[in-house]
């Protein structure tokens, strides 16, 4: 059974006794039940109204016209909506409100259609408005108005009934009707004395020729009359919900008042104390309170198993960071465990080179496509470095050019806005291009002829490479006699078994490998044609713990699980529910203006971008505080591991839907920064 529910009041802030003001000799609201009871989808209708001594009126209108009234609440809107249900058992609810006298009956039974063949729990033709303000309806299920009922505690949930469900949409499957045109711009809806004004002019006009004149019939008179039209035209829309969302925001400050950073007391204890003795209170940039917020920010983390993170308060995670993309398996992976186990008993660092420095070289040249020789660093770094300094080497050039971010060392970080203490002759010595714009290369390389030794890049990050790319980067490389540099870091062992390039099918003659090849122990290396590799003989890069055998352990015992297991192919499909989902939900909550994502599968990336009423800084922080506040641990990116479940994921996306509407209500309602806990993040430095 379908129950419509009509909502009314007498007590309207801005134009009060709306619903009993007349339209052509009778009130406003009989007017608007005569036309709903014309739709076929609804099995019965009930007026909803409140307790107040005010609307016995409405209650007598009910009475005359024999219509259900039902009485409760007035403040709490969802509990009087919810009773108002719970005595008719329906197995689903129109929502109707008492301001829409125009309301289109057709279009009530098209949007019911919609909800019940797309299997919906809610759907409307207001989440992505293309109708005129005034023909609303939504359409749920009993069983997620009961949920609501229980559960909603913000302002904007109680008074306006539904945003608790749609809000929700990775917790409920939410579908948004539209309109093939935008008619978003009209206004026929009545809240204030102009919008009365309209709706007395259209009735006046067509309900002596057809009382059940339709849209179309409304549209032909306003554009034939459009002077009626702009009689509200400037009425702001949803004003109602603008004042619940500045109430939320209250709500929000008032709760974050009463305890403003106890969840994370330890962590902002401890950073206290680190920045005493460590700039930045951390050894890694992308780790320290320049990335997360202070006031809503775990620092520090005590110990992971598998997906999951615990930080020093004792608070737990999904963790989408997972070490900067250096665990790829998991925390503690218990094969990479065993093998580090077992090495610790025999030793760490010797006099000589361990057979394990061999086994793990050949391991790699085995699975890495332009691997012919290797040699081993700590990070990813050292080996951008070494890369550069053979290409340097062997094409006796001195100058390199870099798309994407390749560590700290002088030679790529002076490039960047972070260049202190970066001599300028170094600087001068590197220039970017941008990535899948081939001229722009071509233009670097052309300005000094001949002076190229490298040319280095991640060969993906944000964006897939468009067709012929990376092919024509090879080709443009060597055509000016420089050498080709994959820096796969990142994109090593976790977009395939052996890196972009063999995802891409084009071979570099050098590459940097790091982060996932050991599972989150401290190994890079470098590798590539063994006649360019055997300058390694030559140039100097030598380490103590180039041969540090925990590490080489961690990183056999993960290479030989990559070709054992589907590690790969898991990320991928895991990675692939998120950016489907995380697409999904971005339409259906209206964010796009502001929020995208992309990337491989197994490596995704979150885009903020300004709106016109908060800069993507504090649009990112206010996600930030609430995805942690959640239990999810991320910096902007999904950095899949083999240990992420689909219940992993599921979470996610549930926590998504519950914080991608909060931003759109913050960005286009009371603003941003009411919903802050703290200050937003500066933008100091981006890597990509």
């Amino acid at each position: 059974m379908i129950l419509g529910i009509l909502q009314a009041r007498m007590s309207s802030t801005r134009l009060p006794g709306k619903v009993l003001e007349p339209i052509l000799g009778r009130p406003m609201l009989e007017r608007q039940i005569e036309r709903l009871r014309r739709a076929r989808r609804i099995d019965r209708l009930v007026v909803a109204t409140s307790t107040e001594a005010a609307d016995d009126a409405i209650q007598a209108l009910c009475v005359r016209v024999a219509v259900e009234c039902f009485r409760g609440s007035l403040d709490d809107v969802l509990d009087r909506f919810y009773r108002a249900a719970q005595s008719a058992q329906p197995d689903h609810i129109v929502r109707l409100t008492a301001d829409c006298p125009l309301t289109d009956p057709a279009l009530i039974d098209h949007i019911v259609e919609f909800y019940l063949a797309g299997g919906y729990d809610y759907a409307s033709n207001t989440l992505e408005p293309t109708y005129p303000d005034g023909l609303d309806a939504e359409v749920f299920s009993y069983r997620a108005l009961a949920d609501a009922w229980r559960e909603a505690d913000l302002p904007s949930q109680r008074e306006h009934v539904t945003p608790f469900i749609h809000r929700q949409p990775a917790r409920y499957r939410v579908g948004s009707f539209k309109s093939a045109r935008d008619l978003s711009g009209l206004r026929w809806t009545v809240d204030r004395a102009e919008d009365l004004q309209l709706v007395r002019r259209v009735y006046e006009a067509l309900f002596p020729v057809d009382p059940c004149f339709d849209t179309d019939a409304i549209l032909g008179y306003l554009a034939a009359n459009p002077e009626v039209a702009a009689v509200n035209s400037k009425i702001e829309r949803n004003e109602g919900m603008l004042k619940s969302l500045t109430r939320d925001a209250e709500v929000l400050r008032a709760r974050s008042a009463q305890d403003p950073s106890e969840r994370y007391r330890k962590s902002e204890a401890l950073l206290r104390r680190a920045l005493g003795v460590i700039p930045l209170g951390s050894q890694t940039f992308s780790k320290s309170y320049t990335q997360y917020p202070l006031g809503v920010s775990p620092y520090f983390i005590t110990h992971g198993k598998g997906s999951r993170v615990w930080d020093v308060d004792g608070n737990e995670y999904v963790d989408f960071v997972n070490g900067l993309a250096s665990v790829n398996l998991g925390y503690c992976d218990p094969d990479v465990t065993a093998a580090v186990r077992t090495q610790l008993e025999r030793g760490t660092i010797f006099s000589l080179a361990s057979p394990i420095e061999l086994e793990v070289a050949e391991e790699l040249v085995r699975m890495v496509p332009c691997a012919e020789m290797v040699r081993f660093g700590k990070n990813g770094s050292d080996a951008t470095a070494g890369a550069v300094r053979l290409a340097r080497a062997y094409t006796g050039r001195e100058r390199v050019a870099v798309c994407g971010y390749h560590g700290w060392q002088d030679w790529y970080i002076g490039s960047t806005a972070r260049h202190k203490g970066v001599p300028q002759a170094v600087r001068d010595l590197t220039r970017t291009f941008a990535y899948n714009d081939l001229a722009s290369l071509e233009k670097v390389l052309a300005t000094h002829l001949g002076q190229y030794a490298a040319v280095v890049l991640e060969p993906m990050n944000v964006v897939e490479p468009a067709r012929g790319f990376l092919e024509g980067v090879r080709e443009l490389t060597h055509a000016h006699g420089a050498l080709l540099v994959f820096d796969e870091t990142i994109t090593g062992f976790r977009f395939a078994n052996g890196g972009a390039q063999e995802l891409f099918g084009v071979t570099p003659d050098l590459t940097s490998l790091g982060k996932g090849l050991a599972n989150g122990y401290p190994l890079s290396a470098v590798t590539g044609k063994a006649d360019v590799m055997r300058l390694m003989e030559e140039i100097f890069f030598s380490f103590t713990f180039g041969g540090e055998a925990l590490s080489l352990a961690a990183g056999l015992a993960t290479m030989q699980k990559l070709q054992r297991e589907p590690v790969v192919e898991t990320l991928r499909r895991n990675g692939q529910r998120v950016l489907d989902g995380v697409r999904r939900l971005i339409e259906s909550t209206g964010v796009g203006g502001f929020l995208s994502i992309s990337g491989n599968p197994t490596w995704t990336f979150l885009n903020f971008k300004d709106a016109p009423s908060a800069t993507l800084w504090e649009i990112k922080t206010l996600f930030l505080q609430e995805v942690f506040a959640r239990g999810i641990l991320t910096i902007g990116t999904h950095n899949m591991s083999y240990a992420h479940t689909e219940a992993d994921v599921d979470r996610l996306l549930q926590v998504y839907g519950e914080v991608l509407p909060l931003l759109r209500e913050a960005v286009e309602g009371p603003g941003v920064r009411r919903y802050l806990r703290c200050e937003p993040l500066e933008p100091l430095f981006r890597v990509r």
